[in-house]
Formats: structure tokens, sequence, C-alpha cells
């Protein structure tokens, strides 16, 4: 043993470890993947493994790098090392890893000014000015009369192209054939991508994007600085690796150099952000880039009871996320999973409220439940029910719905209406304003940009009000409305229900959670219509499942409001227990078997090999008649179809 090497404390940090976070924490400095499924002890072991290796001294904690994703890793990471005795490492997130060398190293940027200036520095609103202003220049009319959707998209697409370190005009052939639709065109946003730029220049100001491209360009053109950075970091640890895009995987490799010091830790079945530039690729070729990697498989599930493992595991099973080993539950037996079928979407609400009061009676905290949906407009209701019902709700890190724009606008006309003429028909008034501030509810707008948030948010507030008892005049609609926006605000007390949507969800764990409005169109989203997007939803069904530790219920209504029919979602098919003959892991026993068509079913959304994406339309003498949209309807052979 080395000079230095603490050999008993090495093995102090490898108690406790399972034989797969064994092998993990002990693996060669790098290159090494550690695929982490749900609840397997992932910032456990990556947390162990940096202790194990500077106290063996193979890598000493000070010339580690650990980088995450969010601030909030962040600080865990350094706790957790913090309690096992080891100061030093950098656990920080990419950007601002990234915003520490730039201020060390501005000088030799050749870039104005004593240090990066972020352009927020001029206030909050101050990038929604600039970018407003080169759409303006774009479009060749005044800023002011630029729409504020039109800005957002903007600036969903800026982050996006940032994230895939795109040019502006690499921006316009990716994102046609990504399928993006922004709510303008695509030379509209590459043009206004081109005036933002120069804009920022002249400014001498740096967005949050620029952070990675700037820092990494900085480390590629500069050898001393690239030098010096790499004698401060001889390891790299990156969490959750299947949400890297291309711009941070450009920083990485320019810390890294010739270098392969690198761990990562990811999960393929958790990849849920390829709309904000994520490239899940990164995490499953890491070993075509390093073919002497050491992977890692982590599959003993620590969170989750057996019931709720096999659900995750029949939703995943047979697809290319999933490829490795499947969870293996150690928690023991917990309740059976349940799928709840509601008349329609109220009846759902009512059987949601009696199941978390079902929970709450039999001694789960508020705290410990969670109401998981997949749009966020889709909260409002989901929070009226169970506030009327008399339970706490708290809602995930957000925007409060009563906050957005044009909620508050909607909410300030009524209350006009109330001051004015308090005994006019609620109804009537309220439709007025909605009309007023251009909401139409038979004309929802195209794609998934922010024009059509905004409809969503305007016509979950129509909806929230046809679903509750008649108000009768605007002054009592007004005080209702005003109630429930400061009840956004009010401090939950000593426990309350998350609502949330699954995506702020990820990370997150409850004992007790509820997956709502599980129908075709909700999850999976009707704006997936890409193979990629349709399986992204997928991932997304399996994050909302190992959200849950003990109680695991779905919920779908038959009918939405106002009596349109819904088709339930097809994931809902991983909540049935597997048939005889398949083990508890969701996979079938060793037993011989025939090779089978898939079940199919009309409205189900499937892939065919020839014709692509389609929706199935009729099933008959193993024929099955799909609707491949502009290709026509087609009868086909089922064994060439491949559902989704």
């Amino acid at each position: 043993m080395r000079d230095g090497r603490d050999g008993g404390g090495a093995n102090r940090v490898l108690a406790g470890l399972d034989e797969q976070q064994t092998a993990a924490v002990v693996a060669p400095p790098g290159p090494v993947r550690i695929m982490a499924g749900a609840g397997t002890g992932k910032t456990r072991t990556i947390t162990h493994r940096i202790a194990y290796q500077h106290l063996t001294g193979d890598v000493p904690a000070h010339v580690v790098l650990a980088v995450t994703h969010s601030s909030k890793a962040a600080g865990e990471m350094r706790d957790r090392l913090a309690r096992l005795g080891v100061g030093g490492v950098q656990a920080r997130t990419f950007h601002a890893a990234a915003l520490r060398q730039l201020r060390y190293f501005w000088r030799a940027t050749g870039l104005p000014g004593d240090g990066p200036v972020l352009v927020d520095a001029d206030g909050p609103g101050a990038q929604y000015r600039y970018l407003r202003g080169a759409l303006g220049a774009v479009l060749r009319t005044p800023a002011r009369d630029v729409d504020a959707s039109m800005v957002t998209d903007l600036a969903t697409e800026l982050t996006w192209a940032a994230a895939r370190d795109l040019t502006p005009e690499e921006y316009e052939v990716q994102a046609e054939a990504a399928g993006r639709k922004p709510g303008m065109r695509l030379s509209t946003v590459a043009g206004a991508m081109r005036r933002y730029a120069t804009a920022k220049r002249a400014a001498g100001v740096l967005d949050f994007a620029d952070l990675l491209a700037t820092c990494a360009r900085l480390l590629e053109d500069d050898d001393e600085v690239a030098a010096t950075v790499r004698r401060q970091y001889a390891a790299f640890v990156v969490d959750e690796y299947q949400d890297t895009d291309p711009a941070q995987q450009r920083l990485l490799d320019a810390w890294l150099g010739a270098r392969d010091t690198l761990a990562v830790v990811g999960d393929a079945r958790q990849a849920v952000y390829a709309f904000k530039g994520a490239d899940t690729s990164l995490l499953r070729d890491f070993t075509v880039r390093f073919p002497h990697a050491v992977t890692v498989d982590l599959v003993q599930d620590y969170r989750s009871t057996t019931q709720v493992v096999d659900v995750a595991n029949r939703l995943m099973a047979g697809r290319p996320e999933a490829a490795g080993p499947a969870l293996v539950g150690v928690l023991g037996d917990g309740p059976t999973a349940q799928v709840v079928r509601a008349d329609d979407e109220d009846d759902e609400d009512a059987r949601i409220v009696a199941t978390v009061r079902r929970w709450l009676a039999a001694g789960v905290p508020p705290e410990e439940i969670a109401v998981l949906h997949r749009f966020n407009a889709q909260a409002v209701a989901l929070t009226a029910a169970l506030r009327d019902a008399g339970i706490a709700v708290v809602a995930a890190d957000g925007q409060a719905y009563f906050d957005r724009r044009e909620v508050a606008h909607v909410l300030a006309l009524l209350r006009r209406h109330a001051a004015a003429a308090p005994d006019e028909d609620a109804a009537e008034v309220l439709d007025q304003v909605l009309a007023r501030v251009g909401h139409d509810a038979d004309a929802p707008p195209d794609g998934t940009g922010a024009a059509r948030e905004r409809w969503d948010a305007l016509e979950a507030l129509r909806s929230l009000v046809a679903s509750l008892p008649p108000a009768g005049t605007v002054r009592a609609l007004s005080a209702d409305l005003d109630r429930r926006a400061a009840e956004d605000h009010a401090p939950p007390g000593r426990g309350a229900v998350t609502v949330s949507t699954i995506h702020k969800a990820k990370g997150l764990e409850w004992e007790a959670c509820v997956v709502a409005r599980m129908t075709e169109g909700s999850l999976p989203s009707v704006y997936a219509t890409t193979p990629a997007e349709i399986a992204e939803e997928r991932r997304l069904a399996y994050v909302a499942v190992t959200r849950a530790r003990r109680h695991l219920v779905a919920t779908w209504a038959a009918a939405r409001r106002g009596g349109r029919a819904n088709t339930p979602s097809p994931y809902l098919g991983a909540f049935t227990a597997p048939r005889a003959g398949a083990s508890r892991s969701g996979r079938e026993a060793d037993a011989p078997r025939s090779r089978s068509t898939p079940a199919l079913s009309v409205g189900q959304r499937v892939t065919h090999d020839t014709h692509g994406l389609g929706r199935v339309v009729d099933v008959r003498d193993g024929k099955v008649t799909i609707d491949f949209g502009s290709g026509g309807r087609r009868t086909v052979a089922s064994g060439r179809i491949v559902t989704l």
C-alpha cells in the first residue's frame, strides 16, 4: 500500500454496499459507466466511489470535479462526502463550473471587461428585452408589438440550439429534421439567433448557454489555460449522464483532453429531456467511444416494493433503453398496483380524492403522497378537487398557476366586472372576458409552444369554473377564484399532498403516488408524433411509476369534461400482474415460448417497418388496418408492427 493510503478507512467505505455498488466503487479511475436504475443507490455509490479512491490514494479528493445537472444535486453530493469525512471535492453544475473557470481565466478569453457579465445583471427582464428586440428586428416591427408568446418560444428554441451546440444555419437544418414547431418559421428563429448574438456582443454580456461554449472554446484554443485546468482536475464524475447535451459534452471533452479518467452514472430508462437538447446516445454509446470502459449495472431497487418494481419492469420490457438487467426489488411485497377507471374527469378527480383520503386514514403522512400528471394545466382541476375536499396541497417547484400572466389578467378583469356590476351572470361574464383576451375554446393553436401553453392555461380556467357548483353572480365567481389564487401562496402548514408534473417529480420519491390522466393524448402526449418522442413518453411513465415506494395507483377517465371519449393509455397494461409463467421481475420464466404477434386494439399507436407511424383503426383475422396519416389507410400483417 502506497504512502498516504488509509486502507482501514477505505474498507469502512465499502461496508453496507451491495455487490454491484461495490464493483462500481472499486472500479479503476476510468473510464467507467455506471448504469443505475431507479432506487438503486446512485448517489450513495458515486460518493462512496470518490471517498474510496481518495482514501486509497488512487485519486485525491481535491483533484476530482464532480458535475451534476442541478445545484440541489451538487449540494447533496458535497453533504454526503462531508459525512464520509472527505472534503475538497468540487461538486458543481456544468454552468457553475464554467462560470468559475471563466472568472479566473477571463483575460485569456480576449473579451472586454474584468470578468463575465451575465445578461440578467441588468435586471430579471433583460434577456426578455434582448430577445424581443431581436425578433422585432427580424420581423421589421417595433419590439413592443412582438407577441410575448413568440419571445417565449424563441427562448425555448435558443435553449435547444445551445444545448445541441448549433449555429443558426445548423439550427434550421436540425430543427426541421427533429420536427421542431416553435410557432414561427425556422428561418425567423435563425435570424433572431443572429440578432441576439450581435446584441449580446455589443453589450458585452453572456447568457447562461454562452458560459459553456465560451469556456470550452477557451480550453480548445489556449493550451496554457487547458494545461492549468487539467493539472487541477485529474478525474471527473458526471451524474445523470443521460441528461447531458452536446454542449456540455464539448466542455467535458475540453476538460478531459486526451485522458479517460471519467466515471459517468445514468439510466437510459429515465432519459426524458430530449426536448431540451439532451442526448441519451452519449450514455448508450459510451463504450463505443471508450471500448475498454468498465460497465457496472446497479439493479437492486431499495426504494420500492416488489409490486412497484414489477410495474416498472413490465413498462420497459423489450425496449432498447432497458437492454440491461431488469430491476430487482429488495423491499419485499406491498399493496398491488391499481388502475382506477372513472366515467369522466370530474369522477376521476373524486376518485383521486377518495384514494388520498384512504391513504391518509391508513396513516400515510400527507407529505408522503403525490399526485403526478403530464401537463402543467392539469394541475388546476386536481389541486382544486383536493383543496375543496379539505386536503392541503403544495405544488412542485414552479410558477403558481394563478400567477401566470394570462390567468392573472382574466382574474383582474373579473374583479373589475364584479366591482362595476356584481350581480351579472358569472358564466356570461367569464365568456366575455375570455373572448376579450382572445381565447377560443374551439380553436387551440397548433404545436407545443407558448401560444398553446397560454391556451391550455385559459382552457383549464374555463374547465375549472365549469366543474364547480354554479357561482351565480360574477361577484361570487371572482371571490372564489381570488380565494383559490391566495391558496396557491398560503403555507401548507404541517403537511401537504404534492401535485406535480412528472418532469418536476424526477429525482423525488413518495410513499404513495397517483399517476393521473393516463389516457391517449395525455400520457403519451398528443404532441408526441415520432417514434423517438413516443419512446420518451414511455420513459416518462417509467419515471412516474418509480417515484412510488409502496402505494401506486393509475387513474384514467373514459370521457373528458363535455363528453368527448378518451382512450386509455397503452402504458396501463404494465399495471396488470404477469400471467402464469412470468417471473416476479416482469420477465418471462425460462419456459419455451412461441413467437406471437403483438396484442393490438383500435386507437393504439404503432410503427410499421415500411410505412412508419400510424394508428390502428381495425383488427380482424390476423390483419390490421392502420391509418398512416398522409400515407393513407393500409391493411397489413400484424407481425410487421411494433406497438408504441
